[in-house]
């Protein structure tokens, strides 16, 4: 019978993860109102398919405690005892145990789980009277209460997987759970990404053709692509939103964190998810989860003020930390903020005089922005001391590594006394994108279409330099414009010569482009830059256009970086 359920253990640990992920979340928003009988529901319903997730798998000890939370929770939904702060607790420590025991089966590495003591606490929740006020045991505690019944074996629990107590409602989740599965399907990620790259080949070689049919005037094809066009940009798009998950199922693993880690500073924070519906891809945010931990530990360790500190300042007792994610055209924005005491520029630029980064010269010429870049340099802090959980600085340049990586950008703004904003806009998805082709010096470039507003043609008398710096006058605006030539220094032509600009706008930044000419308007696969080109700067990829050549993909963000 073993041999038969062992080709389930992934799907198991897989169910599991997910099950214990909504029951830390739900748990958090108990502990804040423990009055909520549809948050208690919802705990009971989790802990129900558990159990009999691992009652048919043949995990005992995973089935004895979630059967002991079950009747834990039926006590706290009957109203005979309040779910006060030590029982909550509890429920936190049953569901640390049951993770450490689905990660023992997804590793097969032993971790020395002992469930007695948290069965032993249950026990006393489940045998204490209605009403009575009393502690739920310290986690060392074991052993039965005196006329307390032994917990059914797990034979007998799988017995009564179908009837639990108060059927009808744990029955109707457990209806709308089966339901849902009946409507999806588990897919590895490795097969989407091999979706995603084929109708990346198939998007190149639609150029191609394209580009056949134009070349020797085959009307005949010309057509045919007109249909096929259709067809392959709702493939491409339904293939994407296979990819695509609501940020909510990977931030709200940091409910429990915040949590824990407030409890443990003896801190009082209020943590929020704004915009928790949007969709990105999903392996942007496991790959940006490492750099968002770190954000949180240095807003909650040395953003926020103890409430005393917050009292003396004129500030509530109750700190505040947000995630902010907001949708930007094909970008999404993810903010972390806080109202704590956020980062003195001046000395931020003094530290880094004082270990030697910067020069003192140096340091009186850097803007504010230019100042909290400061803290991504290795080792860098202002803090005291480092502690164990967190350093202002500590960690930071992991996350503007990270961010990099995923083609995004960080900025950093801070206000001494009121907080501190972290800022990662990040693209929506990988693959494939709309762009503009330019070409400059002879050499051909992509620029996102996302980004770009329009198109202007440049004429010498309206491009003007303000303090040693370009700017385009256009319609009576003031834009600052960048050659791309004279980055790349390959413009060898009169810089007063007539081009154009391509006006993009990034956040709340606004600036041309100045290219040489245009080449139209193309879908393209972006392809990660590797090796030695990984560390080229203003490129965000390459991508293959129909004739097999390969050009550069421009990379906006980083262009606003020099306004």
């Amino acid at each position: 019978m073993k041999d038969n359920l062992d080709q389930y253990v992934g799907i198991f640990v897989s169910e599991a993860k997910e099950n214990l992920s909504a029951l830390n979340a739900t748990l958090v928003h108990l502990e804040k109102t423990p009055d909520d009988l549809n948050l208690l529901n919802e705990i009971f319903r989790v802990a129900h398919t558990l159990k009999g997730m691992a009652a048919t798998m043949g995990y005992e000890r995973i089935t004895e405690l979630s059967h002991e939370m079950e009747s834990v929770l039926d006590i706290l939904k009957g109203g005979k005892v309040k779910a006060r702060a030590d029982i909550v607790n509890l429920l936190f420590g049953c569901f640390d145990c049951l993770e450490r025991m689905v990660e023992e089966i997804a590793t097969g590495q032993e971790q020395g789980v002992d469930i007695a003591g948290l069965l032993g606490r249950l026990k006393r929740v489940i045998a204490q009277p209605a009403g009575e006020a009393g502690e739920a045991g310290e986690a060392g505690e074991a052993g039965d209460m005196p006329g307390q019944p032994a917990p059914p074996p797990a034979s007998a629990a799988r017995e009564e997987l179908g009837a639990a107590p108060q059927a009808t409602a744990v029955m109707t989740g457990e209806q709308q759970a089966a339901k849902a599965k009946t409507e999806t399907v588990r897919l590895k990620i490795e097969h989407l990404d091999q979706l995603v790259n084929l109708v990346g080949e198939l998007v190149i070689n639609k150029s191609r053709l394209a580009q056949i049919g134009r070349q020797y005037r085959i009307s005949d094809l010309t057509a045919a692509l007109v249909q096929f066009d259709r067809i392959s940009v709702d493939l491409q798009q339904e293939v994407l939103k296979t990819r695509m998950v609501p940020v909510e199922q990977i931030f709200s693993r940091y409910q429990r964190m915040v949590r824990d880690l407030a409890s443990r500073l003896n801190k009082d924070i209020d943590f929020q998810i704004i915009g928790s519906e949007i969709e990105v891809d999903r392996t942007l945010l496991d790959e940006i989860s490492v750099p968002l931990g770190h954000l949180l530990r240095n807003a909650i360790d040395h953003g926020i003020e103890l409430p005393a500190a917050r009292k003396k300042a004129g500030k509530p007792g109750q700190g505040n930390v947000r995630i902010v994610v907001k949708r930007e055209k094909n970008y999404c924005s993810i903010e972390v903020t806080d109202d704590g005491k956020g980062m003195d520029a001046d000395e931020i630029r003094r530290k880094a005089v004082e270990k030697g980064f910067i020069s003192f010269e140096e340091s009186k010429q850097l803007s504010e922005a230019e100042t909290f870049d400061l803290i991504c340099h290795p080792s860098f802090s202002t803090a005291a001391g480092i502690t164990d959980i967190s350093g202002r600085g500590v960690g930071m340049d992991v996350v503007r590594n990270q961010v990099n990586a995923s083609n995004g950008i960080l900025t950093i703004k801070s206000k001494k006394g009121e907080g501190s904003d972290f800022i990662m806009q990040l693209p929506l998805t990988l693959a494939v994108i709309q762009s503009l082709l330019v070409i400059v010096a002879g050499e051909k470039y992509a620029i996102p279409l996302t980004n770009v507003s329009e198109i202007a043609r440049i004429e010498p008398s309206s491009v003007k330099t303000i303090e040693k710096k370009e700017v385009l006058l256009l319609r009576d605006e003031v834009i600052p414009l960048i050659r791309l030539g004279r980055i790349f220094k390959t413009d060898a032509a009169d810089a007063g010569r007539v081009a154009y600009g391509v006006i993009v706008e990034v956040s709340d930044k606004k600036f041309g482009i100045g290219v040489d000419s245009l080449a139209g308007q193309q879908e393209i696969v972006i392809k990660t830059l590797l090796g030695l080109l990984k560390s080229a700067k203003n490129f965000s990829g390459a991508t293959i256009l129909g004739d097999g050549s390969v050009i550069l993909i421009i990379d906006v963000d980083r262009l606003s970086l020099r306004n």
